[in-house]
């Protein structure tokens, strides 16, 4: 039983840390977008952005078809 726990708690934490880069790298991103669209054009321009008429994740638009 011990043994178990162990392990349960070592795979927790691992995918954890896993989890827990994979964020703050895509936080990193999006912070890093947003400032290099207000200094390269003067704008700004939020890195994800849903409205009614399409989804907006950094540069790649997603639109509603009709």
């Amino acid at each position: 039983m011990k043994r178990q726990t162990k392990t349960y708690f070592r795979t927790f934490y691992i995918s954890w840390i896993v989890i827990m880069c994979l964020v703050f790298g895509w936080l990193g991103i999006a912070a890093a977008y947003e400032n290099t669209v207000q200094v390269a054009f003067g704008e700004y321009k939020s890195a994800i952005e849903i409205s009614n008429e399409k989804i907006r994740i950094l540069d790649f638009v997603i639109s509603k078809s009709n």
